[in-house]
């Protein structure tokens, strides 16, 4: 197989193994974020109707609190002798100040204080921290009647409520209604209304606290919420409440609240559920009182909550991309250290081949030494010349080199004419042998115009010691030597006999 190949191969399956734990981290991490965020949600809109909860009874305890107030019933007409001559607002506007006074500093301010006669006419009114002067008498009426369910059951029926209305037509409002009674008769006198607006801060601040968006509606509109008062949002989101039917859910369930549903605002996707804001009376109310119109919607953001899920993704995607890189890199180096070397090695094998006897194999590298120097001892064994590493060198530091060949390898003409030599050699009685071989060597020393003070002593005992390293080298009963002069150098040429 061809590198290209196995390169392709390795990247696919590195490609199809990222692709593979791809798939199953990000499918495995945004599963369990979106079990997250639906119990998030969950728990949000739980603590969002615990905390309106709470805040409603509170507010239901300053109005009964607030009701009883002597100075208060004096306001109406009630109680003193001094108060005999009729409502007084400037008592109840003083009351009410009181009331304001005698509020901790982390409680809210009421944004409305009312108060009305037994027949729901309004007689003294603050809005903020100011009386508002000469308020109309008729503020709470329509066509003569109370407009307002909560006051007409607490002038009716002396029941205290704490709810939402749509106060006066400027938005949702926590409003609080208890009957003020005359202490000696114990009948209804009038009513006092104590009333805070749920604003933008307010759902932010709920939005901190739950870790949650906050939407609050009423009836079939948008009151406020903590992404903001554009339009665009405000539609986007009453499509989500009212045509997506999340709303109705939440009204009309008996648990008060609604399903978990994927919904998308802003070009974000979200979770959101919706749940119904809490209302109390002091006592029953009859069947036909009207049924709730306010709630609360809470969202929280799986696009954002999900972002780890793209990080981890893009992380694995680059792990498999570096892989491949990796991969390739490790064959392109393979492809250096090892096959370029065993390219050089199918060259040297060609030219051996091709007629190239004295070609030799060069140390190509740690993984391919091993083979090319295996090369090398098997050609000196085949053509009978030193191994690597087993060389014989003269005394001019030259490799003496054999020519003795194996039997299969030995040819006719010339290599016949090299034995004859040799046993002609071998034939010479060995003290005429060195003698002759001294006088040749002496004689060639003298003609090239070396040194030719040679002791005949020394020189066979060199020649001697020489013989019986190479005999055993080339397997030979006998080494003699003959004297050669080859480019001005003389050196003695061993000639095995075999």
């Amino acid at each position: 197989m061809s590198r290209a190949a196995i390169g392709a191969v390795l990247g696919a399956l590195i490609a199809v193994i990222t692709g593979a734990a791809y798939m199953m981290t990000t499918s495995s991490l945004e599963g369990g974020i979106r079990d997250d965020v639906e119990q998030r949600v969950a728990k949000a809109q739980e603590l969002l109707i615990q905390n309106s909860s709470l805040e409603m009874l509170r507010l239901l305890k300053h109005a009964e609190a607030l009701a009883l107030d002597p100075k208060l019933v004096d306001s109406l007409g009630g109680g003193s002798e001094e108060a005999e001559s009729g409502p007084d607002p400037l008592i109840a506007e003083a009351v009410f100040k009181k009331f304001r006074a005698g509020l901790s500093p982390d409680e809210a301010q009421p944004d409305i204080m009312a108060i009305t006669d037994d027949r729901g006419k309004l007689i003294a009114l603050m809005s903020g921290p100011n009386p508002v002067p000469d308020p109309v008498p008729d503020t709470y009426l329509s066509a003569g009647k109370i407009k307002y369910p909560a006051l007409d059951a607490s002038v009716a029926n002396q029941i205290v409520t704490s709810e939402i209305w749509d106060y006066e037509g400027s938005g949702a409002m926590k409003v609080t209604v208890a009957p003020v009674l005359d202490p000696e008769t114990g009948s209804t006198l009038g009513t006092v209304l104590v009333a805070y607006a749920i604003t933008q801060p307010e759902a932010r601040k709920q939005e901190a606290l739950l870790g949650a968006r906050v939407v609050y509606f009423y009836d079939k509109g948008i009151h406020t919420s903590s992404f903001g008062s554009a339009k665009e949002q405000q539609s986007s989101l009453g499509k989500m409440l009212f045509d997506g039917g999340l709303a109705e859910q939440a009204l009309k369930a008996k648990s008060g609240l609604g399903d978990i549903r994927a919904v998308t605002h802003g070009g974000n996707d979200y979770l959101a559920t919706t749940g119904r804001l809490p209302r109390y009376f002091s006592k029953r109310v009859g069947d036909n009182y009207p049924s709730p119109k306010a709630g609360a919607m809470v969202l929280i953001s799986l696009t954002d909550a999900s972002k780890s899920v793209g990080t981890a993704g893009i992380t694995i995607l680059l792990v498999g991309f570096m892989g491949i890189v990796l991969v390739l890199l490790g064959i392109n180096l393979a492809a250096r250290r090892i096959l370029h070397p065993l390219e050089e090695i199918e060259i040297g094998v060609n030219d051996i081949i091709n007629g190239n006897l004295d070609r030799t194999f060069e140390p190509v590298g740690t993984d391919l030494d091993g083979l090319a120097n295996a090369l090398n001892v098997m050609l000196a064994r085949i053509l009978g010349r030193p191994e690597p590493g087993e060389e014989e060198f003269d005394e001019d530091g030259n490799i003496i080199q054999s020519h003795a060949q194996l039997p299969h390898l030995q040819q006719s003409g010339p290599v016949d004419q090299k034995q004859a030599d040799a046993e002609a050699l071998a034939s010479e009685p060995m003290e005429v042998y060195l003698r002759r071989v001294h006088g040749e060597f002496v004689a060639a020393k003298q003609a090239s115009g070396e040194d030719s003070s040679v002791e005949y002593d020394g020189f066979v005992q060199k020649l001697m010691a020489n013989e019986a390293s190479l005999k055993q080298k080339y397997g030979a009963r006998e080494v003699r030597f003959k004297v050669v002069t080859d480019a001005g150098k003389v050196t003695l040429k061993p000639v095995p006999i075999v």
